[in-house]
C-alpha cells in the first residue's frame, strides 16, 4: 500500500530517508529528540514515484538519458527548464492530491490557523547524507497559502528534482535521476524576527569544540544565498563563553512580502537597529544545546538553519558536516590527554535540547 503524506514528528510514525527524504527524515528524528521543529508533514517518495510512473516516467528517463551534464550550460539550462515544466504540467491531476490536500487541513487543526502559512521544502532522498550534500539544489517555496498553492508548490519541488543543477551534480557524484526520487516537507512558516546557520564545529579550521552561529534580521535566505553579510557568534561547547562576537550592519531583510501577504520580499531594517545584534545571549544558549544535542544524537559534526521569533529558536533543517568531519580530529600529546579526555566526555554529556 502507498503512503502519500506522514506527519513530522512524535505524533506519527518514524520515517526513514527512503521514504521522506533526508530533509524529512532529519526534522522527523529532530522533533523526536525534543528540539523544537515547527509543525510539519511530508509529502513521500512513494508519491512522488506514483506521479512520474508510465509514460511519464519513460518521457523524463528519455529525456534525461539524451541530457550531457558537462556540455553547454545554457542548453542544460534550456532541456531542464522544459523536462520540470512537462513534469508539472502532466502531474496535475496526480492520485496523492486528495491526501495532500488533507494532510494540510489536518495541520490546520494543529496550528488553530483555518490557512496556515507554511514552508513546502524539496526534501530529495539522495540528499543531505554523510557523504554528499544537495544543499541549494532543488527547490523551496516561502509564505505558501493555501491548500492550492500547497499543492502547486509540491509539484514544483518534485519538478526541481530536475534543475539543471541537480541533473550535473548527480552526474558529478554518480547518482542516477531514476535512483533519486523527491519528499516534500510541509512545515508551519515561523514569522522570523532573525534567522541564521549553525555549525557544531568551527569552519574555519575545523574545531569541534566550538559552535558557530551566523544570523540576519528577518529571513534566512539571504544568508543562505550569501547576498548579506551576517552576524558572527563563536561559542565554546564546554564553557559555553562566546568568544567572538562580529556584530554586522544590516540594512535590508527578507520577510513576507507586505503587500499580498504570500511569498518573500527585501524591506528596509529601521536606521537604529542596523546595527544591532541578530540574536540575544538567550537565543545563543538555546542554540548552544540545540548544537550540542543535535550532534550528539547523529555522532558527527552538523550544520542546520534556524528561524527565531521573538523569544524561541525553531529549527528548520539540519544535515551532517560534509567538509571537515571527514577529516580525523588532530592528534593531541600525551601530556594533554587527560585533559582531553575530560572535555571530551564533557562535550558528549549533559546536552539539554530546547523545550517546547
Amino acid at each position: 500500500m502507498t503512503v502519500n503524506t506522514v506527519r513530522i514528528g512524535p505524533g506519527g510514525t518514524a520515517v526513514t530517508t527512503a521514504v521522506a527524504g533526508g530533509k524529512g527524515r532529519s526534522l522527523d528524528t529532530l522533533s523526536r529528540l525534543g528540539i523544537r521543529v515547527p509543525e510539519a508533514f511530508v509529502i513521500t517518495t512513494d508519491a512522488y514515484r506514483a506521479a512520474v510512473a508510465g509514460s511519464l516516467g519513460t518521457e523524463l528517463d528519455r529525456r534525461i538519458r539524451a541530457l550531457h551534464p558537462e556540455a553547454d550550460l545554457a542548453a542544460l539550462t534550456e532541456e531542464s527548464a522544459a523536462i520540470r515544466e512537462l513534469l508539472f504540467a502532466e502531474t496535475e491531476r496526480h492520485h496523492a492530491d486528495a491526501d495532500i490536500r488533507a494532510a494540510y487541513a489536518e495541520l490546520a487543526e494543529r496550528t488553530g490557523q483555518a490557512e496556515p502559512p507554511v514552508a513546502v521544502r524539496s526534501s530529495s532522498a539522495a540528499e543531505d547524507s554523510a557523504d554528499r550534500s544537495f544543499a541549494g539544489e532543488h527547490d523551496s517555496y516561502l509564505w505558501v497559502i493555501g491548500a492550492d498553492e500547497v499543492a502547486a508548490a509540491v509539484r514544483r519541488c518534485w519538478a526541481s528534482l530536475f534543475t539543471a543543477r541537480a541533473i550535473s551534480y548527480r552526474a558529478r557524484d554518480g547518482v542516477e535521476s531514476t535512483d533519486d526520487a523527491m519528499g516534500v516537507v510541509v512545515q508551519r512558516m515561523v514569522d522570523a524576527t532573525a534567522a541564521g546557520v549553525f555549525m557544531t564545529l568551527n569552519p574555519a579550521n575545523g574545531d569541534r569544540s566550538k559552535v558557530v552561529v551566523e544570523s540576519v534580521w528577518g529571513l534566512g535566505e539571504p544568508l543562505v544565498s550569501g547576498a548579506v553579510t551576517p552576524d558572527r557568534f563563536v561559542v565554546d561547547k564546554v564553557t559555553r563563553e562566546v568568544l567572538t562576537r562580529e556584530v554586522a550592519r544590516k540594512d535590508t531583510r527578507a520577510t513576507r512580502d507586505p503587500e499580498t501577504g504570500r511569498g518573500i520580499a527585501t524591506v528596509d531594517v529601521p536606521e537604529d537597529r542596523r546595527s544591532d545584534p541578530s540574536l540575544t545571549a538567550d537565543h545563543l544558549e538555546q542554540l548552544l544545546d540545540i548544537a550540542r544535542a543535535i550532534e550528539k544524537h547523529a555522532g558527527t559534526p552538523q550544520d542546520g538553519e534556524f528561524a527565531v521569533d521573538a523569544d524561541h529558536v525553531h529549527v528548520v533543517q539540519a544535515r551532517p558536516e560534509t567538509v571537515w568531519s571527514t577529516k580525523p580530529p588532530k592528534q593531541v600529546s600525551q601530556h594533554s590527554r587527560g585533559a582531553m579526555a575530560h572535555v571530551l566526555s564533557a562535550l558528549t554529556g549533559g546536552a539539554r535540547p530546547a523545550e517546547h
